[in-house]
């Protein structure tokens, strides 16, 4: 399942009038989902490569919003959307490929370990929302980036997310409203300086004074940039790149290729790495 910092991308979450059954998986993406704007982002990664933007593959696909957001944008588009939850994968067939009508055929779901996923090619691999940091030791992580190398095709790109700073190394709790009288609120439960592990869950707050608390629960490591772009170099991928915002809290985000940046209490950034060409 995908999960959530505190995402600064456009558009906002679209406000929600009733939750008359609630549904955490709309909830979710309400609150932390914003496909086009991601998109956005892969497919300038796409252009400055040379690459077509064609088939996608997204890992940790949760509900397949990536996913199916990508087919609809043009009729030669593909994608795989791929996530181990049987359960979250049977709510994308319910809810998600009826919307998407004819275009539904070019989406494939599948339940499978990302590490064994569809083999592509793909001009793209994402695995955005952070759930890629389950994999808590540097073989495991360099495994997944040299299996994602290899359904690539030359000269894709593998479109990691990650979080961090200062306020990522301590418990706390932020709150947002989703509209309707609905709240999201993100909790770091707990973190370990010495392993980095990093406990975490969402709950909702719903009108009516009602409650969803752990509605999705994560245990993960907090993986730092330098490491990740060094197991992207180990696991074969080139051309490895931090693509950071440098634009002032409440801007519209801007994310650019970085070699060095400010700290800060939080931040987000995209790590991309590409297979070789020949």
């Amino acid at each position: 399942m995908p999960a959530p910092y505190r995402r600064r991308s456009s558009p906002s979450p679209r406000p929600r009038a009733k939750h008359p059954r609630v549904d955490r998986h709309r909830l979710y993406e309400d609150a932390v989902q914003s496909a086009d704007a991601e998109l956005d982002v892969v497919e300038r990664v796409l252009r400055r490569a040379g690459r077509p933007a064609r088939a996608l593959r997204e890992d940790f696909c949760g509900t397949a919003l990536l996913a199916a957001t990508w087919v609809g944008r043009g009729p030669r588009r593909v994608a795989a959307a791929v996530d181990l939850d049987a359960g979250v994968l049977a709510w994308a067939r319910r809810h998600r490929l009826p919307a998407l009508g004819a275009a539904a055929g070019r989406l494939a779901l599948r339940q499978a370990d990302v590490r064994r996923g569809p083999r592509g090619p793909f001009d793209a691999i994402l695995a955005l929302n952070f759930s890629w940091q389950v994999f808590t030791t540097r073989a495991a992580l360099r495994g997944y980036l040299a299996s994602a190398r290899r359904a690539l095709r030359p000269g894709g790109a593998l479109v990691l997310d990650a979080f961090g700073g200062w306020e990522a190394l301590r418990p706390l709790r932020e709150k947002r409203p989703l509209g309707g009288g609905a709240f999201y609120e993100w909790e770091q439960v707990s973190f370990d300086p010495i392993t980095h592990r990093l406990r975490c869950a969402i709950h909702f707050r719903l009108p009516g004074g009602r409650r969803l608390d752990r509605a999705f629960a994560y245990d993960w490591r907090l993986w730092s940039l330098p490491e990740i772009t060094e197991l992207m170099a180990e696991a074969g991928l080139t051309a490895v790149e931090v693509l950071w915002d440098p634009t002032p809290e409440g801007a519209e985000p801007a994310y650019r290729p970085r070699r060095s940046a400010e700290s800060q209490a939080g931040w987000l950034a995209y790590v991309v790495g590409r297979r070789p060409r020949g």
